[in-house]
């Protein structure tokens, strides 16, 4: 198991632009390192010696990618996960049996009973697949969106004190904390609801739908956000899912729409409560044209900052753009790590880490295995990690 402390340490050393023993390393697999692989071993494939293997080496060497609490925070999002129900009362939700669909796969049904009729979220599952298949979504058509805005909404929150191991714990931390809190992108909320296609569709040819579910997020979500805040919560604050806005998925004039309204105003109130907050930016594809916005916006930190063709900066160009107003992470390919060599790794790794300068930045992979590694893959995990404490030293 890791040393938090000294994970904690090392990356709020790098959002300060302070010199820290070495560049923080994110883990390549789909293992905290925080995780015991040895005293609570998983049932599943995890437990194989080729998994074990990479796991020890997240363990020892590898930080975590924050928010993480080493202390609980009540949550207060709905469990129901990228806001599907709009953060509907859970009263009004129902979670069916799982069906067992045969071989692996379970499927798994949940509906939201409204005033106006039921909605639908069903999803499938396969044991030893770490990754999930939406079946079904709520918002099918205009009438689900009266549907879904029909349910009466209500925000119980915890009881203050819950909170008070949080605050003694940021406190004891300090400016070295990197606990928080998580928020779903509004964009992502809204592909949790209806199809992506669809969402491109109603951007164009529906905006007052997209409008009045967008709204009801902000106001929702805000208000979720706004409690967290007056609790002492963060200072860390990931955002999730912005990428179904990024080009060429959506153009500058819908990001102008659909992100800089809600999420940046979200932010705004972040950083208007809590100016030592960090805000984090998780966001595939082209972000090069995003990198001004994010910073406009009051973002700290961004992943996976993508090379092309998957994205359309280099890391070094990105480090110029931010110029030390950005804590880049990145940006090592996940089809790289599955197809590559390990020496090709070591030396995408020391470009990385090298190549427009070593600070303000952590070495992270663009994403990680949901399945049973190969040995190249494994090979690679290896030294992608290696290569990233020989040539992270700072």
């Amino acid at each position: 198991m890791s040393d938090l402390v000294a994970s904690s340490k090392r990356i709020a050393a790098t959002y300060r632009g302070e010199k820290a023993d070495r560049v923080p390393i994110i883990s390549p697999i789909a293992w905290s390192p925080l995780g015991d692989i040895d005293a609570d071993p998983p049932a599943d494939w995890r437990g194989e010696d080729r998994f074990v293997k990479v796991a020890r080496l997240v363990q020892e060497h590898c930080d975590p990618h924050p928010p993480v609490n080493a202390v609980a925070c009540p949550r207060v999002f709905a469990r129901i996960g990228y806001q599907r129900f709009l953060e509907a009362p859970a009263d009004y939700v129902e979670q069916l049996p799982p069906e067992s669909l045969g071989g692996n796969r379970t499927r798994h049904t949940t509906l939201l009973h409204t005033p106006k009729g039921d909605l639908r979220y069903t999803y499938d599952q396969e044991a030893g697949i770490f990754t999930s298949w939406d079946i079904h979504r709520p918002i099918q058509g205009p009438g689900d969106v009266e549907r879904m805005l029909s349910v009466p909404y209500r925000f119980e929150p915890p009881a203050a004190d819950e909170y008070e191991p949080f605050r003694r714990h940021r406190a004891e931390m300090g400016g070295d904390c990197i606990g928080g809190a998580g928020v779903n992108s509004m964009v992502a909320m809204l592909c949790g609801m209806m199809s992506f296609q669809l969402l491109l569709e109603w951007v164009i040819a529906e905006p007052g739908l997209i409008k009045s579910l967008a709204d009801a997020w902000l106001a929702r979500t805000g208000e979720k956000v706004d409690f967290l805040l007056s609790q002492g919560v963060g200072p860390m604050w990931h955002f999730n899912g912005v990428e179904r806005a990024s080009p060429p998925m959506m153009g500058p004039r819908q990001w102008e729409q659909w992100v800089v309204p809600y999420d940046g105003e979200i932010m705004r109130r972040i950083k208007q409560a809590d100016p030592a907050s960090r805000i984090h930016v998780h966001c595939h594809g082209r972000v090069g044209t995003l990198l001004d916005s994010f910073m406009a916006m009051g973002v700290d930190s961004t992943d996976p900052v993508e090379p092309p063709p998957q994205g359309d900066i280099e890391f070094d160009q990105a480090k110029a753009r931010a110029d030390g107003r950005l804590v880049l992470y990145g940006n090592i390919e996940f089809c790289d790590m599955d197809m590559a060599t390990p020496d090709e790794i070591e030396q995408k790794v020391r470009h990385a880490i090298e190549d427009g300068g070593k600070e303000h930045m952590v070495l992270c992979p663009s994403a990680s295995p949901h399945e049973r590694h190969g040995e190249l893959f494994t090979a690679n995990a290896v030294r992608y990690i290696e290569a990233g404490l020989k040539y992270g030293q700072l």
